[in-house]
């Protein structure tokens, strides 16, 4: 008949056929599909429709359905879906709620309805199933979480769609819409230019859905040429875990997740999918989709070393006075290192203490490979990230070759440097062969982890701990005297384990009675494990994109901190300022003698000496910190001295604005950069297979603990079952 067009209303598992003509209402509209539904009622549902490119228009008023026959009209189109979607309404609190998941879709309605009741004003197709729901006590049914995967529904609508992102968009919805809506399809064309699909059942059950797109050469965009949009398949139920599901889908759905944090690990991927989407997917899918997703936001890996030779040169050209250098293998051209120090650190250390704290992180990117630092300290207590270097692997080779670098930036400072450091053989050769005047401080806090593996947990909590702590009397005993008591306290207490442990380790290194720099009572490496933890973050990334977050973040940092320094107004930095007041409290009641012009004597709860001129107390806290102890404040205090004389430079905001006054400048993109520096080809290093290492290498006193043996009472490696006086 001219003029009259027909209206699919899908609703749930039923599908009805309207007939619209110009007179058509929606109040017609309306109280047909609330006759042909008997559980629908007008006013709780709403209706859409779609259009080429407009896939959900409201369907609302009498001037909506006429709009809508003008556009059908006007586009030669006899043949209209509506979806018919549930409208949640609740009187109070223990209302039902409606049970619906907003899937009454041209899909889902036709894979169990059938198309044979056809009336001249309506067609009803129903399900035969009754909806035992409506005889049950709902109080405990909810709505169900609202996925994000609900709307792929929608991503395939009608012929003459756009797809203006080419081949891979439309091959990326196809399949979301595929899982959103059930089911799954099978390629008959699969191109550049033509893309057909069709059901998988179409040979089981004779499915007719198919789908024809193709590249429009014009604008390279894709469009659906045809498209039989209805399933006469036997339905599915929504499958959680749909074949349809390949690790390429979900990275385009973890395209910000990892570039807002790229070290998300695959288990969490896992739940956020099932949480967020309502998708069960494998740990390897998970893993496979966080390389592609990385790959996709940082660029490929392999590829990210050989813009390395570019990344040097145009980081020495601008940020005058760095130090940069890349070496790979002369035969295969493999990366093996590189050591990077920025010029603005090189400046800016000049004003800090002379400590370094230096320790080495494994790397987790695909090519592995370590991360070796060496950390300052500024006048306020907070790092100071001085020079870095990437290698291949850690062996005694890289960490010479760091040394001789470090060396490069250092010397013509002309300041002798205390290194601290784990317990590494080879760390301490290449230190001592390349600085032989610097001098050496091992961390105390690897010290004492490596004493506790001597005494398994059969001595019990409460023996390790006593003997931990007779191990820090001895490393901060102020004199040899004092030192060597605590030690035979150390050697009875602890037996034969101790014994052996302390004859590894020289005291000159870790005590301070026998300590001949000056460590600023810096006993452990806490810097360094706050700068790893500062860039941790990029451990995942590419090599160059790396290197390029650690210099923004080293640039965020000299520039907000030397904006910071310049509101300050005290002469010491705020945390010095903080512990200088503190201590002044402590002794304002102590009475002070004077032997001299610099020598006083001051009365505590033990009387102690101070020296002025020699920045010396017997309390040895002053020399220990280099920093003045409450003894020696209350001598100042008594001498009529100004207290910020005898404070050293490198806690004064002078010093701190001058170590961030130089800043780091950016670099430009090297990817469009037209290059005219060497041609140097270098390829990523043979050691991309497998997961990367998670944990760094056993120092030396690392190593499995000793076991005192039950038959003979010697401590090794042997017990009373393999002890060799058995045979």
């Amino acid at each position: 008949m001219e003029g009259v067009r027909i209206a699919r209303c899908s609703y749930r598992a039923v599908t009805i056929l309207i007939a619209l003509s110009e007179h058509t209402k929606y109040g017609d509209i309306d109280k047909e599909i609330c006759s042909r539904f008997k559980e629908l009622k007008a006013g709780c549902f709403e209706l859409t429709y779609s259009l080429p490119e407009h896939p959900s228009c409201l369907l609302q008023s009498d001037m909506d359905v006429t709009l809508m026959l003008m556009c059908l009209s006007m586009l030669k189109i006899s043949l209209v879906d509506l979806l018919v979607k549930d409208v949640v309404i609740s009187n109070n609190e223990d209302s039902d709620l409606t049970a619906s998941n907003q899937a009454a879709s041209n899909h889902e309605a036709s894979n169990r309805a059938a198309t044979n009741h056809v009336a001249s004003s309506s067609c009803m197709v129903e399900n035969c199933a009754i909806d035992e729901n409506e005889h049950l006590d709902n109080s405990g049914l909810h709505e169900g979480n609202k996925y994000l995967s609900q709307g792929w529904k929608e991503y395939i609508s009608h012929e003459g769609q756009k797809f203006m992102g080419g081949v891979d968009e439309f091959r990326s919805k196809l399949r979301k819409y595929a899982v959103g809506m059930g089911f799954s399809f099978v390629y008959l064309s699969n191109d550049k230019v033509r893309v057909i699909a069709e059901c998988s059942k179409k040979s089981s059950d004779g499915c007719k859905w198919r789908v024809c797109a193709s590249l429009c050469r014009a604008n390279g965009f894709f469009y659906i040429k045809t498209l039989n949009n209805v399933h006469s398949c036997t339905g599915n139920v929504h499958e959680q875990n749909s074949a349809m599901i390949t690790s390429k889908m979900i990275s385009s759905l973890l395209v910000d997740q990892i570039r807002e944090k790229p070290s998300i690990k695959p288990i969490d991927i896992v739940k956020d999918v099932k949480q967020n989407y309502g998708l069960d997917i494998s740990y390897y899918n998970a893993w496979q989709a966080k390389q592609m997703a990385k790959s996709e936001v940082h660029g490929d890996e392999s590829l990210s070393y050989s813009h390395l030779a570019r990344y040097r040169d145009a980081l020495i050209s601008t940020n005058s006075g760095s130090y940069c250098v890349v070496e790979c293998d002369p035969n295969t051209s493999r990366f093996r290192r590189l050591f990077v120090c920025y010029g603005a650190c090189v400046e800016g250390f000049r004003w800090c203490r002379p400590l370094l704290f230096i320790d080495e992180t494994n790397l987790k990117s695909k090519y592995k490979g370590q991360l070796i630092g060496a950390t300052g300290k500024n006048g306020n207590q907070g790092s100071f990230p001085f020079a870095f270097a990437i290698v291949d692997k850690e062996n005694e080779e890289n960490w010479r070759w760091f040394f001789e670098n470090l060396a490069k930036v250092l010397t013509p400072q002309g300041r002798t440097v205390t290194f601290v450091i784990d317990h590494n053989k080879v760390v301490i050769e290449a230190i001592s062969n390349r600085f032989p005047t610097f001098h050496l401080a091992f961390c105390l806090k690897n010290l004492k982890e490596n004493l506790v593996s001597k005494y398994h947990c059969g001595y019990g909590k409460f023996f390790r701990d006593g003997i931990c702590d007779l191990f820090m009397k001895c490393a901060y005993a102020p004199t040899e005297a004092s030192f060597e008591l605590s030690m035979r306290n150390l050697k009875d207490e602890g037996g034969a384990p101790a014994k052996t442990f302390l004859e590894t380790f020289p005291e000159e290194n870790w005590s301070y009675a026998y300590f001949k720099g000056n460590r600023y009572g810096e006993m452990h490496k806490n810097v360094y494990e706050s700068f790893h933890s500062w860039i941790s973050e990029l451990y995942m990334m590419p090599i160059c994109q790396k290197l390029e977050g650690i210099r923004i973040k080293h640039m965020v940092m000299m520039s907000e901190r030397c904006r910071e320094a310049e509101q300050w107004r005290s002469i010491l930095c705020p945390e010095m300022e903080k512990t200088l007041k503190d201590m002044s409290m402590v002794g304002r009641h102590w009475n002070v003698s004077s032997s001299g012009d610099s020598v006083f004597e001051v009365h505590a709860d033990v009387s102690v000496v101070v020296d002025l001129d020699n920045h010396f107390c017997s309390c040895h806290e002053w020399q220990l910190k280099g920093f003045p102890c409450a003894h020696a404040l209350v001598a100042v205090q008594q001498s009529s001295g100004c207290v910020y004389d005898y404070i050293d430079d490198y806690f004064k905001v002078s010093h701190y604005r001058s170590s961030y006054a130089s800043p780091i400048c950016p670099v430009t993109d090297i990817k469009d950069a037209v290059y005219e520096g060497s041609e140097d080809v270098i390829l990523p290093p043979g050691n991309g297979k497998g997961r990367p290492r998670t944990k760094k290498m056993k120092t030396s006193g690392e190593g499995p603990r000793a076991i005192t043996c039950g038959q003979c009472g010697v401590v090794g490696r042997h017990n009373r079952k393999t002890c060799p006086e058995n045979s």
